[in-house]
């Protein structure tokens, strides 16, 4: 869809709510239409001056076609159950009313959905917008609000930005009765148990079999609890639901559905810019009514409104602080440990100049407060689901004029503790006793809950993942006890994918709380870059000058560097890494942890009485392992390293000739040739009866994949082009024949053989290179042609389709005298069959 279409901005701002994984201004919004006044607030059941008294169902403003409105008492009889709190509701046989006062008329609510049944934020009914209630005669209009585009109200592009933001209306609900002050009485029962599109928790609603279960009214907000029951195709029932025995056709689904009502504070939080040096979540928008020479798209980073109680004082404690409510679904044990998760970012808040900012609290009983939920809109919570998904993630609901975070969420899927097995067992179980015998000690899976759970969080407050922050130590370094201990770890941040400390050795004597990441300086400074007050600021950008220079600490500071945000392949910006600013070092050094684990296999998971599924697990996370670290090491060709930076000089630095030279003989010492460590008779003949050749095939041919892509040639050709051919580097026709020694390197010797391992990696090398040569054509677009579409093929850089297709060339040549000098049939075969396929691919017939 084009740019400036009103659909865009209105999806944008209702994606900007919510953020997994991981949002603004004191200009004016766009207004939202107000209720017409009265002369006088009229009596129960009386409409309010200039009213229709013949109204019916159907026709718009000023009552036209709508039904009239009846006695207060005729509607809200005595047999009402009424709640107050935000406004008035009123539950009547199986009908909910909602009685909304004129005050709160065009108000922005947050309305908060969620599936009460364990599944996923994102789905099932989860969602999150802004809307109001707007009075139109005797009916009142449910509009669906969009902050994506604004303009100052003064400006000239006022009219046009509001009409181009125009609110959906997403129910018209007939006044059923007017209470005190012309509070409309509204039925909304159909709101929650019919298709409306925006309320809909599960597909294909039975209204015959939907109703509201309870609700409950609270000062800033009202919360309904509905059941859905609908319909859906077997692969969308939930598990363990209907339709037994795998019938074919829809199966019936029921679901209780959450909505919690929150009027979002009239008293805006002032917004802070975001920055691309500093890793935060943000929202954005274009205003349409600033003199740039363009449509700008402003960003305001998400976070809590923290407002010191002492604003004077360089350490006080928040006006409200933050809470996170632990499930009561998590298992008794584990609670200490969530908690603890929680609790590991007040020292971080510290920075910024607030003392017992976070905090972690068991959730309470129904009988402790029977009004709470931790789907309330106000609530910041940590839901533990009983699923098999070996998975967490975290994430914010956000108000979105200003990034203020509204209600944190994370999810801990049962699973993840089978995940946190394999980790810590494949990566560090050599460095730590407990680890060396399975299942782990309930006191260390606590510790490794606690680490996810802190890493979750840090989405939950507004943060993405930092990368970029496992590349920022020396590989010694993160060996020394002493320095793991005063940076906090061996990552500068919670919010890497650095996992457990592999580079560490058994000599090196690491204390085993030392394994497992803390909250780093990163993390500290960042908190502080999101949060620390600057005394004078009025506006965003008043706070400018001063968050730039907090910024510039990167410079002199590298781990206090966020991901590049416009890289596509610094090899020190990666995932499940640690050490990487030396990535040959501390994958060899890793080599040899794993090495260790292999070997203690057989003796960890073969047990008398049980199957081999363990065995066959922790085997198959040993070579997944294997392939992560020589991953990393592939990494480095082609690559450039990267810091973000706003006008201070490059951002991108291509890796010397002499980096990119020590890779390739790491990868064709290590990557192409099969270690002893995966072929184990012993443990080969209790996992499986066959796949073993698969597996390392797939492991090396991921690696060959990425090294023989096209854009990591076309990069090597960029880089020389850049840095010319009397720098350092790293020719595309060097590289590719430093390659082709290492994974073809028996065809020089006088009697060639090839084995099994060898012959699948040189298969995998043409397989890759067909890819890169011949790449398929795109499937074409849904709907058939048009403009705008991606081209057939992705285009190619001659240099390189015009090297790789010499080297293979080359190889057919060496492959062709190989075969003929071999004394070994297997081989002679390969070679010949080689040729063969070098033909195909150099010459492809339809």
């Amino acid at each position: 869809m084009k740019r400036g279409t009103t659909a865009l901005p209105r999806v944008a701002a209702i994606w900007a709510l919510v953020t997994l994984t991981g949002c603004a201004s004191n200009a004016a919004t766009v207004a939202t239409p107000t209720p017409r006044p009265t002369t006088q607030p009229p009596a129960a059941g009386a409409p309010p001056a200039g009213a229709s008294q013949d109204s019916a169902t159907g026709g718009r403003g000023g009552g036209q076609g709508a039904a009239a409105p009846r006695a207060y008492s005729r509607v809200i009889t005595s047999d009402a159950t009424t709640k107050t709190g935000l406004f008035k509701v009123h539950k009547v046989g199986e009908r909910l009313f909602f009685e909304i006062p004129r005050r709160e008329m065009g108000k922005e609510l947050l309305v908060a959905q969620r599936t009460n049944a364990g599944g996923a934020m994102t789905g099932g009914g989860n969602s999150n917008r802004v809307v109001t209630f707007n009075r139109e005669g005797n009916r009142v209009m449910l509009r669906l609000q969009s902050f994506a585009v604004r303009a100052d109200s003064s400006s000239a592009v006022y009219q046009a930005v509001n009409a181009m933001n125009y609110a959906p209306i997403i129910a018209a609900l007939n006044v059923e009765s007017w209470g005190p002050d012309s509070a409309a009485v509204v039925d909304v029962t159909r709101l929650f148990t019919t298709n409306i599109a925006e309320f809909v928790g599960v597909p294909a609603i039975q209204a015959d079999r939907s109703y509201v279960d309870s609700f409950v009214a609270l000062p800033e907000n009202v919360n309904i609890i509905a059941t859905q029951t609908g319909t859906a195709p077997p692969a969308a029932a939930p598990a363990g639901g209907g339709g037994r025995g795998g019938a074919a056709g829809a199966q019936t689904v029921s679901m209780q559905i959450s909505w919690s009502w929150y009027k979002l504070p009239e008293n805006k939080m002032r917004p802070r810019l975001h920055d691309n040096r500093v890793g935060l979540g943000s929202i954005s928008y274009i205003d349409y009514s600033r003199s740039d020479h363009e449509a700008k798209t402003l960003r305001y980073i998400r976070r809590y409104r923290l407002e010191k109680q002492n604003p004077n004082a360089a350490m006080s404690d928040p006006q409200k602080k933050i809470i996170f409510y632990v499930d009561r679904a998590t298992p008794a044990w584990l609670v200490p440990h969530v908690i603890q998760g929680i609790n590991d970012w007040e020292p971080a808040y510290r920075e910024a100049g607030f003392s017992n900012a976070i905090e972690g609290r068991l959730a309470p009983t129904p009988q402790e407060d029977p009004n709470f939920s931790l789907v309330d809109a106000r609530h910041s919570v940590i839901y533990w689901r009983p699923s098999e998904t070996e998975n967490a993630n975290g994430g914010q609901v956000v108000d979105p004029r200003t990034g203020e975070i509204i209600k944190a969420e994370v999810q801990m899927f049962h699973n993840v503790m089978n995940l946190l097995r394999n980790w810590y067992f494949i990566q560090v179980s050599p460095l730590d006793p407990r680890a060396q015998s399975l299942p782990l000690p309930d006191s260390l899976m606590g510790r490794l809950v606690r680490y996810v759970v802190a890493h979750e969080v840090g989405h939950a407050i507004g943060f993405p993942h930092n990368m970029k922050a496992s590349s920022q130590y020396p590989a010694d370094s993160v060996r020394s006890a002493t320095f793991l201990r005063r940076m906090g770890g061996h990552v500068s941040t919670l919010m890497d994918y650095s996992r457990f400390n592999y580079v560490a050795q058994p000599e090196d004597n690491i204390p085993v709380d030392l394994l497992v990441p803390g909250i780093g300086p990163y993390d500290k400074f960042a908190i502080m870059w999101q949060n620390k007050p600057i005394p004078g600021a009025r506006t965003p950008e008043d706070e400018w000058p001063t968050l730039n220079t907090w910024s510039r600490m990167q410079d002199t500071i590298p781990w206090l560097r966020w991901s590049t945000s416009s890289a596509t392949a610094d090899p020190f910006d990666l995932t499940e890494a640690v050490g990487d600013q030396d990535a040959v070092k501390s994958s060899t050094l890793a080599m040899k942890n794993l090495e260790r684990v292999a070997s203690s296999l057989l003796r960890i998971a073969e047990r008398p009485g049980q199957d081999y599924s363990l065995l066959t697990e922790l085997y198959g996370n040993t070579v997944s392992q294997w392939g992560r670290y020589n991953n990393h090491v592939a990494a480095l060709i082609g690559g450039a390293e990267t810091q973000e930076r706003y006008g201070t000089g490059p951002r991108f630095t291509p890796l010397s000739e002499a980096r990119q030279k020590e890779a390739v003989r790491y990868l064709n010492d290590v990557a192409f040739r099969v270690p002893a460590m995966f072929t184990n008779r012993e443990i080969l003949t209790r996992i499986e009866q066959e796949g073993v050749v698969n597996r390392i095939r797939a492991a090396q041919a991921g690696v060959l994949g990425s090294l023989l892509s096209a854009a990591r040639l076309g990069r090597l050709v960029d880089y020389e082009a850049i840095i010319g051919t009397t720098g350092n580097a790293y020719t595309i026709a060097e590289y590719l024949g430093d390659l082709r020694n290492g994974v073809w390197s028996e065809l020089s010797a006088g009697n060639p053989r090839v084995d099994v391992y060898r012959r699948n990696l040189q298969r995998a090398y043409l397989d890759a290179a067909e890819r890169t040569l011949n790449p398929p054509e795109a499937a074409p677009a849904a709907g058939g042609g048009g403009g705008g579409g991606a081209a057939a093929t992705p285009p190619r850089s001659t240099d390189a389709r015009a090297i790789l297709r010499g080297e293979l060339f080359e190889i057919q040549r060496s492959a062709q005298g190989a075969a003929n000098r071999t004394s070994d049939a297997v081989t002679r075969l390969h070679l010949r069959d080689i040729n063969l396929e070098i033909q195909r691919i150099l010459d492809p017939r339809d």
